[in-house]
């Protein structure tokens, strides 16, 4: 693993081993900056920052090399099959925003300038943190995302359909404003809405299937790590009434349905109200809304079943381990909750924990784990 300018590491080379590794060190040392790093790898983006810009170490502006600075995240990725290097690289240079510069971003794979579209799902990883409640008690779009970036990890073609829907619906949107102030007319709908309902067709049948496996692998995970009877699924909220959830084209013919009947509504507002950009996913205990009525602690515990769900689904999809990145998660859990998730990421190649309380850490899993610190923004051998 290798940064360079990220965040606060101007410069880090580090291995990280087979198995279990614990990154110990004290709030905003810089132990979530790894996992943030790591995790960009998988995704081809960060989990945490709205603009490329947050990402770059300020000091590396102090040296500019031919009016830009630069920065890195890099990795290689072995398998039993192959080795691979992944590089995301971030360029940066004055300007006069808020920040006083802008950045760009590129990707690299063994050394070929590449999409970042390219680099999703050559390493695939599991985030845990504890704003992982959002996926229960937070906005639809944060539960959308989730399924976005899980099935893009699996699947370039889903990546690539969601991409089309994306530009299918910003062009529908600004051509139902234009008809709103008498611009345009309402048949030059039509071709926006067969894209819209052709491409989100598919990204809604893809979502259900995932749904559904997630739903069907957290249910006994949640019974064994919450040790009682309480039965946990993930159910699919879709913004139009399909009449089936398996096949595409059933779907398709629901979606052009729901959107020729909003048209008029949607020529009013501006913007559209169907499609997989309005679906949700709910997270149900006891076939009640975990988001109403869920504590706390029944919901971490159904997030913890949920993540290592996910873990299941990319295993079953893409047939190698995930790496599974804890991000000062055990602190938040009782003793015997702690325990349980160890021993569920023992079931994986390789696991990152970050901890600033060692004491939070089982002594099973401190018996095994390859152990570092980060002191004075890097990171080495615990002592």
């Amino acid at each position: 693993m290798s940064l360079s300018n990220f965040r606060n590491y101007a410069s880090l080379e580090l291995d990280l081993p087979p198995g279990p590794t614990i990154v110990r060190g004290g709030n905003g040392h810089g132990k979530s900056n790894l996992l943030e790093a790591v995790y960009a790898l998988a995704i081809a983006k960060s989990s945490r920052a709205g603009l490329e810009r947050d990402l770059v170490n300020k000091a590396s502006l102090e040296n500019l090399i031919d009016g830009f600075s630069y920065a890195m995240v890099g990795a290689t990725v072995l398998s039993k099959e192959s080795s691979e290097r992944l590089e995301i690289h971030y360029r940066s240079q004055l300007s006069e925003n808020e920040d006083g510069f802008t950045t760009q971003k590129f990707i690299r794979i063994d050394g070929i300038p590449k999409r970042s579209s390219n680099l999703v799902g050559r390493l695939n990883a599991v985030l845990f943190s504890v704003e992982d409640l959002e996926l229960v008690f937070g906005r639809p779009s944060t539960r959308r995302r989730y399924l976005d970036i899980l099935l893009s990890q699996v699947d370039r073609k889903y990546l690539r359909t969601l991409q089309q829907y994306q530009r299918a619906t910003t062009q529908r949107n600004h051509l139902l404003r234009s008809i709103r102030e008498g611009l345009s007319v309402p048949s030059e709908l039509d071709f926006w809405d067969d894209q819209i309902s052709n491409t989100g067709s598919t990204i809604t049948a893809e979502r259900v299937k995932a749904v559904r496996s997630l739903s069907e692998n957290s249910r006994p995970l949640h019974s064994e790590i919450s040790g009682t009877n309480e039965k946990m699924c993930c159910k699919y909220i879709s913004s139009s009434d399909i009449q089936s959830e398996d096949e595409p084209s059933l779907i398709e013919k629901s979606m052009a349905s729901a959107i020729r009947n909003a048209r008029n509504r949607d020529i009013a507002q501006g913007s559209t109200s169907v499609g997989p950009h309005r679906d949700d996913m709910k997270i149900m205990i006891e076939e009640t809304n975990a988001e109403r009525f869920a504590s706390r602690g029944q919901a971490r515990t159904a997030i913890l079943a949920l993540k290592f769900a996910e873990a299941r689904f990319l295993k079953g999809k893409r047939g190698s381990e995930p790496v599974l990145l804890l991000d000062d998660l055990l602190s938040e859990l009782d003793l015997v909750r702690r325990e349980k998730v160890i021993r569920h990421t023992a079931e994986y190649e390789q696991c990152i924990v970050t901890t600033a309380e060692i004491n939070s850490v089982p002594g099973t899993l401190l018996k095994e784990a390859n152990e570092l610190e980060v002191i004075d923004n890097t990171i080495r051998p615990s002592s």
